[in-house]
């Protein structure tokens, strides 16, 4: 199961994550993936895009639709619009800092009050139904931290990067490694006299292309973003400021980039990464615009273990992860 979703996301839009080990407390023995979701959530700087994938999805966008509205009536959005099969939505400004409090820092307009308000519509209780894996699946772009922190950029952006882009899913495989055993949840949305039931869940398809042949390339290609040098003028002078003590901790990166031809698909390197690093956790994830995630990591992402009151401050609630 999980070797067929690694190939159809070569070129069908969709997520796997994967944990190959079992550790209680820390590491789960569950694998799960999915292609063709119904509904794509994308959105850039305060403009976000809900796009119904197919037949399955254009029964959502009324309820979302609906959902945004309010969102809109209660000050969040400044603008909602139903274009075809996209619901078109833009978060207001951002409140001046200095006028909330660090605890309604999270809870200001931003992105991510669209995603709570699709988690509200489409959440459900686990303990009347079980657990039907239904949730939104993808990834957060860094950017999306500028959403809260009014920090002056500069570093120039590509102007088509996406910050968020998520799947609503309704048909996912799920693995159980210890069990050798694995099952499809399947799932479907009904809506006032609208049904996905019976509908196909087949998307337009979002395939792999080699560098030689994706014409968004433009035949363009630099190996590395940081002239030779430059990474290590950065080290030296992070540590020169953590001896003054303007600095605690500092995060340096830089980008090195190989051209994929078309004998090395995100499948091929998804498999080689499992093989030569093996880890705990990997996934496998075709955005799109011709972008996929692809990795494997020792460390968990989020793991919630208790959320409870805080008692020394009213209306405050502490998680411990």
């Amino acid at each position: 199961a999980i070797e067929r979703l690694v190939d159809l996301l070569d070129h069908k839009r969709g997520a796997l994550l994967t944990s190959g080990y079992e550790f209680p407390g820390r590491y789960a023995r569950w694998s799960l993936g999915f292609v063709n979701p119904p509904l794509e959530i994308s959105g850039t700087g305060s403009r976000c895009k809900i796009t119904a994938l197919n037949a399955r999805g254009q029964v959502l966008l009324e309820p979302v639709l609906e959902a945004m509205n309010r969102l809109k009536d209660s000050g969040v959005l400044s603008k909602v619009s139903l274009d075809e099969d996209v619901v078109e939505v833009e978060v207001v400004p951002p409140s001046e800092v200095g006028s909330f409090s660090e605890e309604e820092r999270s809870r200001q307009p931003s992105l991510f009050s669209v995603v709570r308000s699709l988690v509200d519509l489409f959440g459900y209780s686990s303990d009347e139904l079980g657990d039907l894996q239904l949730g939104l699946y993808g990834a957060f772009g860094y950017d999306l931290t500028f959403q809260f922190e009014p920090i002056r950029k500069s570093q120039e952006r590509d102007p088509t990067q996406r910050d968020i882009l998520l799947y609503l899913a309704d048909e996912i495989v799920v693995v159980d490694q210890s069990r050798h055993s694995s099952w499809t949840v399947s799932l479907d949305f009904s809506y006032k006299s609208k049904s996905t039931k019976g509908l196909p869940h087949d998307c337009e398809p979002a395939p792999f292309l080699a560098f030689e042949h994706n014409p968004r390339n433009e035949g363009k290609f630099s190996a590395r973003d940081t002239p030779k040098g430059d990474f290590t003028r950065s080290v030296d002078r992070a540590k020169h400021e953590f001896k003054m003590g303007n600095l605690f901790e500092a995060v340096l990166s830089q980008t090195f980039r190989e051209k994929l031809d078309k004998e090395t698909p995100p499948s091929v390197l998804f498999r080689r990464l499992r093989s030569r690093n093996p880890s705990p956790y990997g996934f496998l994830i075709n955005l799109g615009e011709d972008e996929y995630l692809v990795g494997a990591s020792p460390e968990m992402f989020v793991r919630c273990e208790k959320v409870e009151n805080n008692e020394y401050r009213a209306g405050a609630i502490r998680v411990e992860t």
